[in-house]
């Protein structure tokens, strides 16, 4: 028999009219990347799945050829004005998950975009309006490895309630900030009421599925390969052989530090 191709996930984080230097983690992709990037998508005929339709295909009661879901993090005030209409015109649902805590503050986590805004509380409600669903990202955009169970409580359960206070919908997905996941971390997940939980890299599970970050200083080129089924288990394997990894650096002009987001 033969297997089943699986939904890509792509994976993004802000927007920005164009290139900016002081981005240096690459992580605010052009509206004209992103509109570039969706034209490939549509010409490639690949489907573009909501959360239910993932969650189908997940629960393996349906089998989508190509097809791909659209993740956000962190909810940058730049998706509300750049991405989100583009998504809507092109008829591509979205997946944005955003720390309830930091709402209307800026990213300060970032190196060099620290003053970039998030949206406020009443931006997030005019989402979801749009079809755009929420899901969790923590807290506060700390890293869930290593609390103690009172706060792994706070970054998950205390998340999710917020964000349904906020939206009126209880959400069904997480991302872990900057990827980061151990055991304990995703048994609060599963916990605290979510259906699905999103990585970085590393697979482990339903409550650990790795993505494909698209970021600003992906082509054409490198955004296609990035599409090529089992392109995440290859980047990892020449993740650990430093010629290789250099070459393959070269050709997709480099995952930045973005991955570790």
């Amino acid at each position: 028999m033969i297997a089943q191709r699986r939904p890509v996930v792509l994976m993004y984080h802000g927007f920005a009219t164009a290139r900016r230097v002081e981005d240096r983690e690459n992580l605010l992709v052009s509206a004209d990347a992103l509109r570039a990037q969706l034209e490939l998508l549509r010409s490639r005929r690949f489907a573009a799945l909501d959360l239910d339709d993932f969650l189908r295909a997940l629960d393996g009661r349906a089998q989508p050829g190509r097809s791909f879901l659209l993740t956000v993090d962190d909810g940058y005030r730049s998706f509300a004005e750049l991405a989100a209409p583009l998504l809507a015109a092109a008829r591509v649902p979205s997946l944005l998950f955003v720390p309830p805590a930091l709402l209307g503050d800026t990213s300060s986590w970032v190196a060099g975009i620290e003053d970039e805004p998030l949206l406020a509380p009443d931006e997030l409600r005019d989402l979801t309006k749009l079809g755009v669903e929420i899901g969790v990202h923590g807290l506060d955009h700390r890293s869930l490895v290593g609390l103690s169970d009172a706060e792994l409580t706070r970054q998950t359960r205390d998340a999710r309630r917020l964000v349904a206070d906020l939206t009126g919908t209880l959400p069904r997905a997480f991302a872990f900030p900057f990827g980061a996941c151990d055991g304990r971390a995703r048994l609060a997940v599963a916990s605290a009421g979510f259906e699905v939980a999103f990585s970085v890299f590393d697979d482990a599970g339903r409550f650990a599925i790795s993505r494909v970050d698209v970021n600003a200083s992906d082509n054409l080129q490198s955004f296609r390969l990035k599409l090529v089924p089992g392109y995440r288990r290859w980047w990892r394997a020449s993740n650990r052989l430093g010629p290789v990894r250099r070459t393959t650096g070269r050709l997709l002009r480099g995952p930045s530090t973005l991955d570790r987001r």
